[in-house]
């Protein structure tokens, strides 16, 4: 056996402290590379349904195109977990003992990264945010002095946030979120989504940029049979926002 590595492709949602492995990576003295990923990157979207999966599927294939530059080396799995470390992660490389490359990819891939693609929960949440920034854009073309701004993830500090669309009119500046809780039957799960925006909105309004902003969340509830925590994910919201529009539930 020759001694190798390996490192754990992963999304990290650092405001509800929650990770989904999506991939790993191999090096082989003798054999070099190997990659294998999840074909399922919806579940990323499971534990932050607002993350925009083109952007990702891009980082990924920067992540191959390293393992095939020239340059790549013994070294480039630690390189990787240097510039991929917040978001699209590539954990540090764990030295490991390898016969065959393709195997030990494959042994890997099925104990780290579930092959079961999960039930694409984000769904729901990406079908209520398209029809509340549809709704808010006819509403400003309608009115002709708003100005609609579609602005979405930012990086404020040390952390990527959901800034949201912005209206503006006149000296009135909103920022909108909308939340969809309809796929979630948990109440816990509910919660940790509703404080996830909460935390966004936290961080953003202490943002100099955004100081003269007010925050609106539309939120989209769960279904009537699970909504007994739907109290406290308000409460979350209304901590926070300057409105909350619950919208009624199916």
């Amino acid at each position: 056996m020759a001694l190798g590595s390996y490192s754990i492709i992963r999304y990290s949602n650092n405001l509800n402290d929650q990770r989904v492995n999506l991939g790993v990576l191999l090096w082989h003295p003798f054999d070099g590379f190997r990659i294998r990923l999840s074909p399922s990157l919806d579940r990323v979207q499971t534990i932050d349904p607002r993350v925009p999966l083109t952007p990702l599927k891009k980082q990924l294939e920067d992540i191959a195109n390293q393992l095939q530059a020239p340059s790549a080396d013994k070294d480039t799995l630690t390189k990787l977990s240097h510039w991929f470390k917040e978001g699209l992660e590539v954990v540090q490389p764990y030295p490991a003992q390898i016969q065959s490359a393709d195997e030990m990819t494959e042994h890997l891939y099925q104990m780290l990264v579930s092959p079961v693609p999960e039930i694409r929960r984000a769904s729901t949440q990406h079908q209520f945010e398209t029809s509340v920034r549809s709704a808010l854009k006819s509403a400003a073309a309608k009115l002709h002095k708003v100005k609609y701004e579609e602005i979405g993830l930012r990086k404020i500090g040390h952390l990527m946030v959901n800034v949201g669309v912005r209206t503006v009119a006149d000296d009135s500046k909103i920022l909108w979120r909308a939340l969809s809780l309809q796929s979630h039957d948990r109440s816990d799960r509910q919660l940790a989504f509703a404080k996830a925006t909460a935390m966004d909105i936290s961080v953003v309004k202490n943002d100099a940029h955004y100081k003269s902003h007010r925050h609106y969340v539309t939120l989209q509830g769960p279904k009537v049979s699970a909504d007994t925590g739907l109290k406290d994910s308000i409460a979350w919201l209304e901590n926070v926002a300057d409105e909350v529009f619950p919208i009624e539930q199916s």
